[in-house]
Order: C-alpha cells, then sequence, then structure tokens
C-alpha cells in the first residue's frame, strides 16, 4: 500500500502519543516499604543501573515545545520545509495529568524516564538471554548487515517498569529480577554488582522499581501514595520538621 496515511494523519498520531500523561510513583506510607525504596535508590546508582537507566535528563530553555515535524528528523521522514509546522507545550495545563513541571527559574523540565537514550550492546553469552537477535533492522534489507545479526538495543525507558511486563527487547523476562540477571554485554557489570548484593538489598532495589508506575488519568502529583495522594519524596528527616 502507498500513501494510506495522508501527512495529517500522521501528524494526528505523533501528536496524539506526545501529550499523553506522563508515568509517575506509588510510595505506600508503609516505613519499612519506605526505607526499602530509599535503600533501592541509592543502590540501583551504586550497583552501576544508572550508568545507563540514566534517572533523568534534562530538558533545556524551550525543550517542553514539542513540534511536529521535528527539525531533527532523520532523513526520508518529513522536515518543516515539506508541511506547516505544529508547536505544542508539553506542560499545558490543557493536558492530560499528571504533567511534568517547568522549573519556573531555569525554564528547564526533568524528564525522569530512566534511559540514557543510547544504543548499547547488550550480548556476549555470559548471561541468560543474551544472544544476538537473527535480524539487524537498523541495516537495510536484505543486506549483509541485515542478516548479521543485532546486539544494539536502546536503553528500556523504567519510568513506568511496573506496569510494563515482560521484560527486555524480546520480551522473554517475566519478572524485574529476572530482567537484571538477563543483562550481558555492556550491561554485565551492573548485572554482576546485582548478583554480588546481600538478598536484602536486591529486594531493595526491586521495591524501588515497582514504585515507577503509570498513574490514574487526571492524578495531580506525580509522586503518591497507595491512595494516590500527594506524597513528599525522598521524605523529610525527623531532624528537619
Amino acid at each position: 500500500f502507498v500513501n494510506e496515511l495522508t501527512k495529517d494523519d500522521v501528524t494526528a498520531a505523533t501528536l496524539f502519543q506526545a501529550v499523553m500523561a506522563v508515568p509517575g510513583r506509588v510510595i505506600p506510607n508503609v516505613p519499612e516499604v519506605e526505607a526499602a525504596v530509599l535503600r533501592g535508590e541509592k543502590l540501583f546508582e551504586t550497583a552501576g543501573c544508572a550508568s545507563c537507566h540514566t534517572p533523568s535528563l534534562l530538558l533545556s530553555y524551550g525543550g517542553h515545545q514539542f513540534t511536529e515535524p521535528n527539525p531533527y528528523n532523520p532523513a526520508g521522514n518529513a522536515t518543516p520545509a515539506d508541511t506547516p509546522v505544529v508547536t505544542v507545550d508539553l506542560n499545558s495545563a490543557l493536558l492530560p495529568l499528571p504533567r511534568l513541571r517547568l522549573e519556573p527559574f531555569s525554564g528547564t523540565v526533568a524528564v525522569p524516564a530512566y534511559t540514557d537514550m543510547k544504543l548499547h550492546n547488550m550480548c556476549g553469552g555470559a548471561a541468560p538471554l543474551d544472544e544476538p537477535e537473527p535480524l539487524d533492522m537498523q541495516q537495510a534489507a536484505g543486506s549483509a548487515g541485515f542478516f548479521a545479526g543485532n546486539c544494539r538495543f536502546l536503553t528500556k525507558r523504567l519510568w513506568d517498569a511496573a506496569n510494563s511486563p515482560p521484560y527486555m527487547h524480546h520480551g522473554l523476562c517475566t519478572t524485574m529480577r529476572g530482567s537484571i540477571l538477563a543483562h550481558g554485554g555492556e550491561g554485565l557489570a551492573a548485572r554482576n554488582a546485582f548478583m554480588a548484593l546481600p538478598a536484602a538489598d536486591q529486594d531493595a532495589i526491586i521495591e524501588f522499581l515497582k514504585t515507577l508506575q503509570v498513574l490514574p488519568p487526571g492524578t495531580a502529583d506525580r509522586v503518591v501514595d497507595e491512595n494516590y495522594k500527594a506524597k513528599v519524596w525522598p521524605p523529610i528527616p525527623d531532624n528537619m520538621l
């Protein structure tokens, strides 16, 4: 089929995805769980997970203005020279909640997506399920590179981790723990660091990941308790209250 969709259709579908509400966090008001989550956040970084699953990326001034077509579209896609540009403020109060917040003084927006948006080699055979995929979809169809297989995968966004099983690029991991253990290649060091932790610390990392969730439509705050009420996080120490 050729030209099944008009440029207007593509623009509408793109904007629909761009303005979707962002994920948040659900942290129960249970002291034991709160302590585990707080510890898990720190261990997530010290174990090396955050070297690829970057906790937050910063949109510079004006970066919250989404345009379609985007000026950075790869060759072969629509560009601003091809069709009228539509611009949407992703921080607009008219869009579905929850939303990211614009820092009033800097004009920047922190995006806690837990990704570096980069491709990483995840193969090597040292971890379960880390074999190459038979086809490299990033190469021209039918080329030698296409049939050479693929080991490079985009770092998965984790900000909806609790709602997005099965895990990994192949979807063969049904649990968070299983997906961590399946990391090979550039992710092997973090996997090994996780495995070297005491069981309680491994569980703390899982508890942290379980807080990263898609929230019910219209939830005003991105960090909430089990009743979807706004929650201060990290908690304020007692000696500072």
